[in-house]
């Protein structure tokens, strides 16, 4: 009889010490995962490259709302050097709430063509190893909202979540792996961040090229009701989305990024925001004799372009 008992005992003992183990294990991993996709292996990248970037705004309120969409290029220094680090040049090209007439564009191009020739000799007086340089490659956004300003850093998302079941799975011929998050408890984040406390979600990630290539968030609780939908269906409540594509020179540059605080107004401040980038190009070209561009708005978004 003891023996039974004894035997009982040490068969429930190796089934826990098992589950603690392999608990321990995917843990591991995880954190292994991360640290990896934490680590910059494209520094600089993105400053050899041109893009187009539109943004979109709505603030949902009834008596203060408002809506607009612009559509902006990023352009660099003509004269640039690969080695260097440069910061883009954000110049507006459409906009949903005025009319841009061939005049602001001709004053523009003037004016840009001033302002990159700074950047060339800013750059040139500044010693390369006097530049920051940060790990990460992912870059941070950032934009007021009723003098408010509000950040977009995959970093700092990572190092405010706790992570959980780690999946493995072939997805077009290629290996990704998909991570659960949520936030730590008692994390504490700058006030431009304070949101990342209440998302959860799923990370994807390309583990042949070791970067992020996804990131949905969703309110408290809904993740659990949104993960087995399809993605068309996910992306109807998620509350934040990080996208990435890759360019032909193997580079991952953001897609889209998303915040859409308006399907939550009783946990967020309504707004919905959204980043898209599209045209990615390799710049080769003295870009002054193609830019078509008006004056920098008042109110525009800012992109981190030395990668954050």
């Amino acid at each position: 009889m003891y023996k039974q008992k004894f035997a009982i005992i040490l068969f429930v003992s190796l089934v826990l010490f098992s589950a603690s183990a392999a608990t321990a294990q995917e843990d591991s991993e995880i954190e292994r995962l991360i640290r990896t996709v934490s680590v910059d292996t494209q520094r600089g990248a993105i400053s050899n490259y041109t893009y187009l970037m539109r943004f979109s705004f709505e603030r949902h309120k009834k008596m203060a709302g408002r809506k607009f969409t612009r559509l902006y290029e990023a352009i660099l220094p003509s004269r640039f050097v690969t080695n260097r680090i440069y910061g883009h040049q954000i110049l507006l090209l459409e906009d949903s709430e005025k009319r841009l007439t061939p005049e602001d564009i001709m004053i523009a191009r003037q004016n840009l063509a001033r302002e990159l020739e700074k950047a060339e000799r800013d750059a040139e007086n500044q010693p390369v190893e006097a530049q920051t340089f940060e790990d990460g490659g992912y870059w941070s956004t950032s934009f007021m909202n009723e003098g408010k300003k509000i950040k977009v850093d995959i970093l700092k998302l990572l190092q405010s979540a706790k992570f959980s079941n780690l999946q493995r799975r072939k997805v077009d011929g290629k290996d990704i792996a998909t991570i659960d998050f949520s936030p730590k408890p008692d994390v504490l984040l700058e006030k431009t961040l304070l949101y990342l406390a209440k998302l959860e979600g799923q990370i994807k990630i390309d583990e042949t090229d070791k970067r992020i290539v996804r990131v949905e968030g969703y309110a408290p609780g809904e993740f659990a009701v949104q993960r087995e939908k399809p993605e068309a269906e996910r992306q109807k409540e998620m509350i934040f989305l990080f996208a990435q594509c890759k360019v032909v020179e193997g580079f991952w540059f953001p897609q889209t990024i998303m915040l859409n605080f308006g399907r939550h107004p009783e946990i967020f401040d309504p707004i919905e925001v959204q980043y898209s980038f599209i045209s990615y190009k390799k710049a080769s070209v003295d870009v002054r004799d193609t830019i078509e561009t008006p004056k920098e708005p008042t109110e525009t978004p800012t992109t981190d372009t030395k990668e954050n």
